[in-house]
């Protein structure tokens, strides 16, 4: 298995970059991540968005609106990159499926040297993180909410689902707001088989059911339903305690929406234990 030892803590500007000013890139053993930071005193809260497939830490770090809408609200922003794909060696993807192969990167333990990293490095809450990502990046969201709840605080993935087959539990419980596309062609919230027939995505409303099992929640229904400008939100609260799950279904296809972030951080400050930014 790949060494993830985090490299030694350095002051955030050490290497002459302020990422107060402009995102930082940071080598680790084991990856990279880039980050930004909000302006004024921490430990902020954070956000970790993982990239879709074939995208990178860097070209993340480079949507100036999605990062700029997190930093704006006094959120850290982290984008990690992704590991190579053994079958498409220019392309970076996370290990969603938790495939055992021991030349592949354990992408949650890489995830939590990343946070261990940025807490030394950059002062960022610990217990308030938040993970995410889009695409492959959601499915990686999932995973880790469903197989180390503990990671993190809430999790907010986008166009992300698990693989079929689906674990038969998940640990839980967690906090959890999925975002998808109702015209989704790429992750349909049914999914769909890819790369030649050999895996397949699994059903947003069948690991929808998986959670709520694991999130101890008391009925299949959820027991609330609203509409918030594009997105239509189907919440289960009644749930045990330290849980939430809710979906946020929007008219569009294979994407972020520009109102994400706000629905995101809105939602982790209303439902989340930790307390907001100050």
């Amino acid at each position: 298995m790949v060494s993830l030892l985090a490299a030694i803590p350095a002051p955030a500007a050490a290497n002459g970059c302020d990422p107060t000013a402009k995102p930082c890139r940071y080598e680790m053993d084991g990856g990279v991540y880039h980050a930004a930071l909000p302006k004024g005193d921490g430990p902020h809260p954070v956000v970790v968005f993982m990239h879709g497939l074939g995208g990178t830490g860097a070209s993340t770090i480079r949507n100036k609106a999605l990062v700029r809408s997190a930093t704006g609200r006094g959120y850290a922003f982290i984008a990690p990159t992704g590991q190579r794909h053994p079958r498409r060696p220019r392309a970076a993807w996370w290990n969603s499926r938790g495939a055992t192969n021991p030349s592949l990167r354990d992408d949650t333990e890489f995830l939590n040297a990343v946070l261990s990293d940025a807490v030394d490095r950059l002062g960022v809450d610990r217990d308030r993180v938040l993970i995410g990502g889009f695409s492959n990046g959601g499915m990686m969201s999932w995973r880790i909410a469903c197989d180390a709840p503990e990671t993190a605080a809430a999790y907010i993935p986008v166009a992300g689902l698990m693989w079929r087959p689906l674990p038969e539990t998940c640990v839980g419980p967690a906090k959890l707001l999925h975002t998808h596309g109702w015209a989704d062609p790429v992750v349909p919230m049914e999914g769909r088989s890819v790369g030649g027939g050999r895996i397949t995505q699994g059903d947003l409303f069948a690991g929808l059911n998986l959670l709520r099992d694991a999130f101890g929640c008391k009925a299949d229904p959820p027991n609330e339903t609203s509409q918030d400008g594009e997105y239509w939100r189907r919440a289960w609260t009644n749930c045990a305690p330290g849980a939430h799950l809710e979906l946020a279904v929007h008219p569009g296809g294979h994407g972020v929406p520009q109102s994400w972030t706000k629905l995101a951080l809105d939602w982790f400050e209303a439902v989340a234990t930790a307390r907001a930014p100050q």
